[in-house]
């Protein structure tokens, strides 16, 4: 299984090829959405193995959010190697293309947004500061919505 640190970089590397750029904050919402519709899609498979907890602003990885503070909210500068694809199987990079086309092109203000609206971050952030948010609970969650939205 892939960690969340291999995710990020990959995230890191397709926005700089595509002339965007990620903060922190933004980068930690990419990673709790992709965890969540990784386990819709995937029947609870989880993308990546670190857990996720409910911070003030939102979901974290701490781990995550520790390599890359130094840089406040501004932009994480990142040079890929060209090996960021590596750790992944076929049908995750499809999965992941697809995902980042989808939610890169949101704000990190609208991913905190939706996030704080949302059951998921919502239950656990009542369950104490920082504490984890459930894998079972973010699929159930957001399964509901597809099935919702698609019938």
């Amino acid at each position: 299984m892939v960690r969340a640190i291999q995710v990020a970089k990959l995230f890191l590397a397709w926005a700089n090829e595509y002339g965007d750029v990620i903060t922190n904050l933004k980068l930690q919402k990419l990673l709790y959405y992709a965890q969540a519709w990784h386990l819709v899609n995937y029947n609870r498979r989880r993308l990546f193995s670190d857990p996720i907890e409910a911070w003030d602003l939102g979901p974290v990885v701490p781990e995550i959010y520790r390599k890359w503070k130094r840089y406040g909210s501004s932009p994480i500068p990142y040079s890929s190697n060209g090996k960021e694809k590596a750790p992944f199987q076929g049908y995750q990079i499809d999965f992941l293309i697809e995902f980042f086309r989808v939610f890169s092109n949101l704000s990190a203000t609208a991913l905190v947004s939706m996030s704080h609206s949302e059951a998921p971050w919502q239950n656990a952030h009542r369950r104490g500061k920082n504490s984890q948010i459930s894998l079972s609970e973010m699929r159930d969650f957001y399964k509901k919505q597809y099935e919702e939205k698609h019938g």
